[in-house]
């Protein structure tokens, strides 16, 4: 595991002194600043994070396969750069989790257990050092395989669906304000600005344990998903996020619209965004 970290912690003092990190199968980086990188691979995928206008470091992590159909996203948490650590580990023990999972049947059951992986790895080095006490993450992880795409997500990093004119949420935040959402107390606009709208009930690396949550969406041709860190829809409506979404261009522009608006909304966190248009069943796929 220090292996793993210390090679983490490199990646990420050159991507703060503005080096472009070397471009792996996972992200071909076509753009990259010490603010913003931004990777396109085919015209159907983009991804991109930006570090916002207010924070010094960029706590949000992706990564994707275009080949194998595989999208993550995560946020961390916690002092001393504990969050960017924790998301990096959180994104890439997934990544490397499906990636060892790959002949065994059921892709639900392999990203439960990628989580659990992340879990384990996040939370063990939390509780070796005293700076990264209380580090966590939250994670959002796609898989599409056919015309099926199966969502695993732990946390208040989202994923919207847009298909047929419809533009919808398939994701619930494990937070503390949405549980008052579902019961009623607060509407969802209420929500967005409550005091307390960033206190999760589970993260990657939480001491009492996490409990992943399964989503599969069927795909149509033309279909978008769009999967987000909290920077990005704690800026944007529902309605500005599927204007954007639903809008003519290239995914590529449009992720980089999404991202613009979210800084012009205000910029107050990192902010991260996968876009993907669905173009058929001869795509590549099953993470």
């Amino acid at each position: 595991m220090k292996a793993l970290v210390d090679s983490i912690r490199d990646r990420l003092r050159l991507r703060r002194s503005g080096v472009p990190a070397i471009p792996t199968e996972w992200e071909p980086v076509f753009e990259q600043s010490s603010r913003r990188k931004l990777s396109a691979p085919a015209h159907s995928l983009c991804a991109i994070t930006d570090i916002g206008r207010f924070r010094r470091n960029n706590e949000d992590a992706y990564s994707f396969s275009s080949d194998r159909g595989l999208w993550v996203v995560a946020d961390g948490m916690g002092g001393h750069a504990a969050g960017e650590i924790a998301s990096a580990l959180t994104v890439q023990t997934i990544v490397e989790s499906m990636d060892s999972t790959r002949t065994e049947a059921g892709v639900p059951n392999r990203l439960m257990t990628a989580f659990a992986s992340a879990q384990m790895v996040v939370s063990t080095h939390g509780l070796e050092s005293a700076e990264r006490r209380g580090m966590g993450s939250t994670a959002i992880a796609a898989v599409k395989d056919g015309e099926l795409l199966h969502i695993c997500h732990v946390g208040d990093s989202r994923a919207y669906h847009l298909s047929g004119g419809r533009f919808r949420r398939v994701t619930n935040d494990h937070s503390w304000v949405w549980t008052l959402v579902e019961t009623g107390v607060l509407t969802p606009g209420q929500a967005r600005s409550h005091a307390l709208r960033g206190r999760l009930l589970q993260a990657i690396g939480c001491i009492e344990g996490i409990k992943p949550e399964l989503t599969t969406v069927s795909l149509r041709a033309g279909d978008r998903v769009l999967l987000c860190s909290d920077g990005l829809w704690e800026s944007l409506s529902d309605d500005d996020l599927r204007e954007s979404v639903a809008s003519v261009g290239s995914v590529r522009d449009l992720a980089t619209d999404l991202v613009d608006r979210a800084n012009a909304a205000g910029g107050q966190d990192n902010i991260t965004a996968i876009l993907y248009q669905h173009n058929g069943e001869r795509e590549p796929g099953a993470g």
